[in-house]
């Protein structure tokens, strides 16, 4: 199944499935899940067994040959039963205990028990507008799990009690109906599947084509199954949302959610960061500023938020249904949310949120420090440029690298919108400038101009580098719209582009003696940089540079360096990686190490870079 438009399909007849015969479909994923977890335990069975049939043949014949050949399967299945035991990690945040917060776990646990579900394990706090509730198998594909409700305090402290109450029994719902365990039952064995998977890669041997034909034709049909069980388990918690609680408030809590995120990520982080424009340092309580935008939101922004959260439909690339939908299952019709000046986390905790709360404010100091620092010394700059180029352009013609320098400082200072008139009379002049012609697309996409695909695919014919993240710009503007048909020729452009970074990758891994090798043809003061970090590692006693020629991502050239140690010097290995690390930067370099290298590398003139 190649295409997104099939997939949409499938989903659909399985959801028909569902709907009509629940007992059949959840048979069916069981058992879909179980044939692709025998199919994996199969294959290793025979690997195991084909590597004691050559180990017999080895005793029988006292063959070195074959006690190699032996090692070919036994590793393959080694590779394999490893691949199999999935460790999960726990989810990361601020553990909380009941002697911290006795309010909340005492409604958390009252919402349990009416719920009849499960206890958890662990509350844990986040900064994060969420709540989840998650299993972690201590046991791998065995189980065992530890239960974890994750609350984020944005939730807490921008929602009323009474809808807080109602997230609880939805997020409690799932574990009610046993989804999380069922879930992630699932979902370990999907991480097998991927674990397997990127193993056979990296073995590069001819059993990754005995796979990739199965999970080609099985991945598909499992995501599908799944993706239905995962909505139709959001459908069923909030049902027991509305049980607990009520119809009404169930769905309060739903556009509330819907409609802060949408805000959120909609105006209010734009005009938090565009503060950086102006002030050298982030805000001394950042954390505190999220909340009370959260708690606080104007109501033409609101109505504006609920607006475009009721716009949005249900898709394919979300488990969770849309507002519109989960609102109309629970015949309700949406409110735009109001402002509450007593929250959940005032009633449930208390003085100690403001512990928190500075807990997570200095945490979000510390991590927005260097990039608002890095954004507005890189405002400053444009702002600069800006004044420079307009006030030369009243003196005289600006060429075609200065109008494209233009463009980009009016678009950082002013906005998109502004520096098309810039890009438009630049591509008037030179029709073939692909960086314009990209950020021309771009803008006009970001303006819900679908103009701005054409010239998108026009800057990819001309420029291979902008292919890819032209491709991925283009899928994620029509798969928002819906669009599969079209997201499908992105998506190939995509993997096309996957699939030769890995042959070049493996390309560049290794020096063979097939190879051809040319004079590296750097400038002097570009081999500073390599000469800078061969100096100084005390062991290097002279190293050469060659360019080696490849067929995969030729625009990048491909350099192999050869080093050689000191006598008697040890940890020679883990320095020539330490080497090529420290050059790889911008830079496509094998370090590599030994006599026969070095005499090739020789020959070349020029190569002998550095010498102690």
């Amino acid at each position: 199944m190649r295409s997104l438009e099939a997939y949409r399909e499938l989903i659909g007849r399985v959801e028909t499935l569902a709907q009509s015969s629940p007992l059949r479909y959840r048979i069916n994923l069981a058992l879909l899940a179980i044939l692709g977890f025998g199919y994996v335990v199969a294959m290793a069975l025979v690997t195991v067994g084909a590597a004691v049939g050559v180990l017999v043949l080895l005793v029988i014949s006292k063959s070195v040959v074959l006690f190699k050949l032996g090692l070919v399967p036994l590793a393959l299945a080694y590779m394999l039963v490893k691949a199999l035991w999935v460790r999960l990690p726990p989810p990361e945040g601020r553990r909380l205990n009941p002697r911290e917060a006795p309010a909340l776990f005492e409604e958390i646990e009252r919402v349990r028990k009416a719920t009849n579900a499960r206890p958890v394990h662990e509350v844990v706090l986040t900064p994060d507008f969420n709540a989840a509730v998650t299993q972690v198998p201590r046991l791998g594909v065995l189980g065992w799990s530890r239960r974890y409700l994750i609350i984020g305090l944005p939730l807490l402290a921008s929602l009323p009690p009474y809808q807080f109450r109602a997230v609880l029994a939805h997020e409690f719902g799932h574990l009610a109906a046993n989804h999380a365990r069922f879930g992630n039952w699932i979902y370990r064995v999907r991480q097998t599947w991927r674990r397997v998977l990127e193993a056979l890669e990296h073995s590069q041997s001819a059993a990754t084509r005995l796979f990739t034909w199965f999970f080609e034709w099985y991945t598909p049909y499992f995501n599908a199954y799944s993706f239905v069980l995962a909505r139709a388990n959001e459908y069923e918690a909030d049902r027991e949302s509305a049980r607990i609680t009520s119809h009404d408030d169930a769905a309060d809590a739903l556009v509330a959610v819907y409609a802060k995120g949408s805000y959120v990520e909609a105006e209010f982080w734009k005009a938090f960061y565009a503060r950086a424009d102006e002030q050298p340092h982030p805000p001394a309580q950042p954390f505190v500023e999220y909340l009370n935008g959260l708690r606080s939101i104007p109501p033409d922004a609101a109505e504006r938020a609920l607006a475009g959260a009721m716009g949005r439909s249900t898709g394919i690339e979300d488990t969770h249904p849309s507002l519109s939908d989960r609102l109309a299952a629970l015949r309700v019709r949406a409110r735009v949310p109001a402002c509450f000046q007593i929250t959940a986390a005032h009633a449930l905790l208390g003085a100690k949120r403001l512990q928190l709360m500075e807990e997570f404010d200095l945490a979000w100091r510390e991590s927005l420090a260097q990039p608002w620092k890095e954004r507005h010394a890189f405002m400053q700059a444009m702002k600069e440029r800006l004044t420079a180029y307009e006030a030369a352009a009243r003196e005289r013609e600006l060429d075609d690298a200065e109008r494209w320098e233009l463009a980009g400082a009016v678009e950082a200072v002013r906005g998109g919108l502004a520096a098309l008139s810039v890009l438009d009379e630049l591509l008037r002049r030179a029709p073939e400038h692909a960086p314009a012609l990209y950020a021309r697309g771009r803008i006009r996409l970001d303006d819900n101009d679908e103009g701005g695909a054409a010239d998108i695919e026009h800057a990819m014919r001309l420029d291979d580098e902008a292919r890819e993240p032209g491709a991925q710009l283009l899928y994620t503007y029509f798969y928002a719209r819906h669009d599969l048909s079209r997201c499908d020729r992105y998506r190939g452009t995509l993997q096309q582009v996957q699939q030769e970074r890995q042959l070049a990758a493996a390309e560049r891994s290794q020096l063979r003696a097939q190879d051809v090798l040319h004079p590296h043809g750097l400038e002097q003061d570009t081999l500073a940089e390599w000469i800078e970090v061969l100096e100084s590692d005390q062991t290097v006693r002279r190293a050469w540079l060659a360019r080696k020629q490849v067929r995969h991502l030729a625009r990048i050239p491909a350099y192999v360096l050869c080093v050689q140690f000191k006598m008697l010097s040890t940890g020679g290995e883990g320095r020539l990686t330490q080497i090529g690390n420290a050059l790889s930067a911008g830079r496509s370099c094998l370090a590599v190490t030994g006599t026969r290298a070095s005499r090739r590398l020789r020959k070349l003139d020029g190569a002998l870079i550095f010498e102690r």
